[in-house]
């Protein structure tokens, strides 16, 4: 049987980090959405080729794209397994169709894990990025800072804050992720499938109550 755990949260929240470290202690697969259409094109699957083509002249791929490489990959994947779902869905369309690819290759959607960290977290998590842009070395000035404050440890570079990065886009990342993902937590809350878990401490705490909860 396929297993299929969902990751939800706000950006900034931890998802991936949460995803991949837990995948490497239990064998589960961490599937991104981005690492997901990479690999496809890498492959030539037909979805993989179709999305190239959206992506080569610069525009988004379409969900009917997405829903095609899901299907791919969950076909392709052999039972047991878990795969943990990081950056799909996104609003609740995508959830009911998750469910409907999952119940069509013999897996289900077990969980939807939300991991919770209050706003004013996430605002110092996103807003204490940053990037050296000469070699790109990350870090944060609580979480990572540099041994010398602006200058980056590897090649003593001046550190930048990304775009995204910029107070402006903040909000409007976190404004976004509230009118069209959020929604998707009271689909899997509806349903008996949304868990909570505690994002607000270090990486490796939450991982470690990312592992319990799916054990």
């Amino acid at each position: 049987m396929k297993n299929i755990v969902v990751f939800l949260g706000a950006p900034g929240a931890g998802k991936g980090t949460a995803a991949a470290a837990v995948a490497a202690r239990t064998g589960a697969r961490h599937v991104s959405t981005g690492a997901m259409l990479r690999d496809a094109v890498a492959r030539g699957t037909p979805a993989g080729l179709e999305a190239k083509s959206y992506m080569e002249a610069g525009g988004l791929v379409p969900d009917e794209v997405l829903y095609r490489m899901i299907a791919e990959l969950l076909a392709a994947t052999p039972d047991p397994a878990t795969l943990f779902f990081d950056g799909f869905p996104r609003n609740e369309a995508q959830a009911a169709k998750l469910d409907e690819l999952a119940a069509a290759s013999g897996a289900t959607v077990s969980s939807a894990l939300l991991l919770d960290v209050s706003r004013e977290a996430l605002l110092e998590r996103l807003g204490g990025r940053r990037v050296c842009p000469k070699c790109g070395a990350g870090y944060h000035v609580k979480a990572l800072p540099p041994k010398v404050e602006g200058v980056c440890d590897a090649c003593g570079a001046a550190l930048v804050t990304r775009v995204d990065d910029q107070p402006a886009t903040i909000a409007r990342r976190l404004e976004v992720y509230e009118s069209a993902t959020a929604p998707v937590i009271g689909f899997y809350e509806k349903a008996g499938k949304l868990r909570r878990v505690d994002a607000s401490g270090t990486a490796e705490e939450v991982a470690a109550l990312v592992e319990k909860a799916v054990s």
